[in-house]
């Protein structure tokens, strides 16, 4: 929510014109447009970030919609902010524009825009606030991150240490045999990626922790997809492939083979490829394709 000024837990009062409306995509305008109780209850539970027009340096707040009052041409919005969260400086909200969803022209314009955006993780990943910040959600929201089917669901591993930071929104992780015949198709994903301006990163490039296995699940928990190579019948690929699926990891599968696919998954799609230039030409295209329907998702 944007103002020119007066974020100081007084109810404000705003045009309707200006409330989700204008820089919200229609589909969500849509489902909040009347403003009535579904649609409140569901607006105070979603963290609500608090700042101001271009031009003014008060730091931004982070804060929750306590209530909304309609009028006939303007609501009168209820809020709080939340006191765990420390004020964020003007010049870091510039930073994470686009991770926030906040378009150029929204600077300039009062108004309250509803993003699909999970605000808490942005500023973990920023460093604006510790993770711990999560717990703060409403039940279940804090689950998101490790998948909506799993807010009710206790993961507990007894080998693995669970990392404190939480899944990079731009990281996508690779599972694949580390032989140099593999390096191109690699390259082919790590394109794929830069495509979409996402990070990539292969388990054989952390060092972390003084166990390879703690590295790989760490990696594969703070990945957001994962990309899975079967070519070979890899052991330690089926096993990271089993440990992304229970994470509720989004994963593509990949592979040279058709009968690398393990039993298990072959009545899910993978990517077949060819091992040569044209092929990993391909290849690239392809997971192009599907992480960017991913992200649609």
């Amino acid at each position: 929510m944007r103002a020119m000024s007066g974020w100081d837990e007084t109810p404000y009062e705003l045009e309707r014109s200006r409330c989700v409306h204008g820089y919200t995509t229609d589909a969500i305008e849509e489902r909040f447009q009347k403003f009535d109780g579904a649609a409140v209850r569901e607006l105070r539970s979603f963290p609500c970030l608090f700042t101001y027009e271009s031009g003014v340096t008060d730091p931004a707040r982070v804060g929750w919609i306590t209530g909304i009052r309609t009028r006939a041409n303007s609501l009168v919005i209820e809020y709080k902010f939340e006191e765990l969260v420390p004020p964020i400086p003007a010049t870091e909200i510039t930073k994470l524009m686009n991770a926030l969803d906040i378009g150029k022209m929204e600077i300039y314009r009062t108004h309250w825009a509803v993003k699909d955006v999970d605000l808490f993780p942005v500023l973990i990943q920023a460093g604006l606030i510790g993770a711990g910040a999560i717990s703060l959600q409403p039940p279940g929201r804090e689950a998101r991150m490790l998948g909506p089917h799993m807010a009710n669901m206790v993961v507990s591993p007894k080998v693995f240490r669970i990392p404190t930071n939480y899944p990079d929104l731009n990281l996508v992780s690779v599972m694949m045999p580390f032989g140099p015949e593999f390096n191109d198709v690699y390259a082919s994903i790590i394109a794929s990626c830069d495509a979409l301006n996402l990070t990539c990163q292969r388990a054989d490039k952390v060092w972390e922790h003084s166990e390879v296995i703690q590295d790989v699940f760490s990696l594969i928990f703070r990945s957001r997809f994962v990309v899975c190579d079967f070519t070979g019948q890899n052991p330690n690929v089926f096993y990271e492939a089993g440990v992304a699926h229970t994470l509720g990891r989004p994963v593509i599968p990949i592979s040279q083979n058709k009968s690398d696919v393990p039993f298990d998954l072959q009545h899910h799609r993978y990517v077949r490829y060819l091992a040569n230039a044209e092929g990993l030409k391909e290849l690239t295209g392809t997971v192009t394709g599907r992480l960017r329907t991913l992200l649609d998702e």
